[in-house]
């Protein structure tokens, strides 16, 4: 993938909400973000973003003891974590390729299942910083509009 990269820093949960909003056009049906990033980094906060972007009716919450949550509005968005893998070929028992029919994928903790994986529209890495409301948020798209959408 030719990847164009962004850095960007937010200063509290919401705006780590707007950038999942900024981010949700391109996350769109058929697409795939990978969220990488540690515990407690605002992975879900992002998801809520991208939610709230497409109308849908539920709040996301963290998917930790699920594998795959969908949340319906304008598309379906397909919240999966990988976290509780024990392997990397159990992604074929969840049939993802059915999710992005009519909506996206938004995969956390992709490294466990990578090799097996299409290559994402859009990874989105999520870092703590010193500040313990502050998120250090990199994007690396093949789409460079992407990216300037975030620095709005």
């Amino acid at each position: 993938m030719n990847n164009f990269t962004a850095e960007i820093v937010t200063n509290a949960p919401e705006e780590t909400l707007e950038v999942g909003v900024k981010l949700a056009p391109f996350i769109g049906v058929g697409k795939i973000a990978y969220l990488k990033g540690p515990l407690g980094a605002g992975k879900t906060t992002l998801v809520k973003g991208i939610t709230s972007y497409y109308n849908c009716t539920q709040p996301a919450k963290s998917p930790t003891f699920i594998l795959v949550t969908s949340y319906f509005g304008d598309i379906s968005i397909n919240h999966c974590d990988f976290f509780r893998l024990n392997n990397s070929e159990e992604i074929f028992d969840l049939a993802l390729e059915e999710y992005l029919e009519d909506g996206n994928l938004i995969i956390e903790w992709p490294e466990i299942g990578e090799k097996y994986l299409p290559d994402p529209d859009v990874e989105i890495i999520l870092e703590h910083t010193d500040d313990e409301n502050k998120r250090k948020i990199s994007i690396n798209s093949y789409n460079k509009q992407v990216l300037s959408s975030i620095k709005k």
